[in-house]
């Protein structure tokens, strides 16, 4: 297992969903490696019962621009189907057929090449922007996404001499039809001595290197702290603060400089900046319109005249909260936290205490790094940051929780009081549910950014003042993950599949519903009926 912080706080993405979109992009980008030549055709296969929520997301615009070289934060995202067409690639859809994979957002791409070359990759967007790869070419191997690869392609089998001409290089492989695909970890730096090497062996018929598909770093590494104790007995022997031993983590994960690391970060924040302005100031219009794109504006507008009852920050936080999700919704550049569905949350909170408080860019920075800690201990909990694998207390939940602990950590606590902010936060919304309308995140998910913001400063402000969660902070995390477990593996998923729950279940949810069974037709041909 491994996680970067800026897959906690990130990635910087085009909205509107990080699982729905940014993910898929990544998913795109990761087949668009294996190319040799221009496409002719490119076909997406979805699992049939979650096609509504990857049209409202748009999935298929970022696996198509993926697949065309964009990046999930390339503006030219959502005009991906328009270059292909004009580069003459057709473009259909199909369905897994039953058994259809058991996670929702499981895509298989098939793409075939002008050669005449075909390749496959089948993968899953598991939340948060993050991917997992299933299979190459028909192999099943499970590269990870933050590591340099090698793809030994072979008539026999031939690891017995990767082993001796590439030591200390890890590797997985399958067998098909008496041909065998070995997916050899490396060393990026050393890609042409191995690729070199690899291509000798006898029975071996090609040899690609692939850069990360996630390009964080990664060198073999263990983890700084997995759990909160670690992390409070850490900071209580060292002196450091959460924000500098998150530093650290991702140091010894990455392998990159203590400037490198906080210089991305500092760009996450000038982009959280641009969002929570441009979101105020600036004409929104959401791309399945449920939502006309006022919320935030109103929010604010109402503080300024003094209409609202919730002080001077909440209303502020709360108004950029619905604002910058709004504008995620429209399509344009925000910063998941941990997921897109949730990432008005931390800048919404952030930005307003730091005008009132007077905190500094260097403040702000240290408590997304405090933030990020906070979600890295939950993915080391087995914590899903997907809506549809986990439930919005993966999203909402989550990312109430880590502002919870940014918010804290700007206030003076020290670790103890930053985890238990963390938790008493988290504790607070165990159980929420995924809800969507067909899958589409502009409802509920922007206003209930709003309750994560009260959330946030709930758990933020009761550990400040001293109070305690009888439930240690690991614990209440291991509880999240369980409840995730329990409900959203079974009866919940199925549920909310069949009848829709929450607020997709309301006579005026089903009645507003705008169904694209078949992917909507008019936007990517069939290649075959369902």
């Amino acid at each position: 297992m491994d996680v970067s912080v800026f897959e906690i706080v990130g990635p910087k993405m085009m909205g509107p969903s990080s699982s729905g979109t940014a993910g898929m992009a990544r998913l795109g980008s990761t087949a668009y490696k294996f190319l040799t030549g221009p496409l002719k055709s490119i076909d997406l296969r979805f699992v049939p019962s979650y096609c509504g929520h990857y049209y409202a997301c748009r999935s298929h615009w970022a696996l198509i621009g993926g697949l065309l070289g964009l990046a999930e934060d390339n503006p030219q995202l959502r005009y991906s189907m328009d270059m292909a067409k004009e580069q003459g690639i057709a473009l259909t859809y199909s369905v897994f057929q039953d058994p259809a994979p058991a996670m929702p957002l499981t895509v298989q791409i098939t793409a075939e090449q002008k050669n005449g070359e075909v390749h496959t990759l089948r993968g899953v967007s598991v939340g948060g922007g993050s991917i997992a790869i299933e299979m190459v070419d028909g192999f099943e191997v499970s590269p990870a996404a933050t590591e340099a690869h090698l793809f030994v392609y072979a008539g026999k089998d031939v690891a017995e001499d990767l082993k001796a001409k590439l030591p200390g290089c890890p590797f997985d492989f399958d067998e098909q039809g008496g041909k065998y695909l070995f997916c050899v970890s490396i060393d990026a730096k050393k890609k042409e001595e191995l690729e070199k090497l690899a291509t000798a062996i006898d029975g071996v018929t090609r040899v690609q290197y692939v850069a990360p598909f996630i390009p964080l770093g990664y060198v073999p590494h263990e983890p700084l702290f997995t759990n909160y104790s670690d992390l409070i007995r850490l900071s209580r022997d060292t002196g450091k603060t959460v924000a500098e031993l998150a530093i650290e983590y991702e140091m010894g994960r990455s392998g990159r400089t203590r400037e490198e690391i906080w210089n991305d970060m500092a760009d996450s924040l000038e982009v959280m900046k641009t969002s929570a302005r441009a979101c105020i100031e600036e004409p929104i219009e959401p791309l399945y319109g449920y939502e006309v794109g006022d919320c935030g504006k109103k929010m604010m507008k109402a503080y300024q005249e003094g209409r609202l009852l919730g002080g001077s920050i909440l209303p502020k936080s709360i108004a950029i909260a619905l604002g910058i999700m709004e504008y995620s919704m429209s399509c344009h550049c925000i910063i998941a936290t941990p997921t897109g569905g949730s990432s008005g949350i931390l800048p919404g909170c952030i930005l307003p205490v730091a005008e009132a408080r007077g905190y500094t860019d260097k403040q702000l920075i240290e408590s997304l790094f405090v933030a990020a800690a906070m979600g890295v201990v939950m993915y080391y909990h087995n914590v899903s940051f997907s809506g549809s694998n986990g439930g919005c207390q993966g999203e909402v939940g989550v990312s109430s929780a880590m502002t919870a602990g940014a918010l804290a950590y700007l206030g003076g606590g020290d670790a103890e009081t930053i985890c238990q902010a963390c938790a008493l936060a988290m504790k607070n919304i165990l159980g929420l549910l995924c809800d969507p309308i067909e899958g589409c995140p502009e409802v509920p998910c922007i206003k209930r950014n709003g309750i994560g913001v009260g959330n946030a400063f709930s758990g933020c402000d009761m550990a400040l003042s001293g109070v305690r969660s009888f439930i240690p902070p690991d614990e209440v995390i291991d509880s999240l993950a369980h409840s995730q477990e329990k409900l959203f593996r079974g009866p919940i998923r199925e549920l909310s599949n069949t009848e829709g729950i929450g607020a997709a279940w309301p006579p005026t949810a089903k009645a507003s519903v705008k169904r694209s069974p078949d992917l909507c037709a008019d936007i990517l041909l069939p290649k075959k009926e369902w």
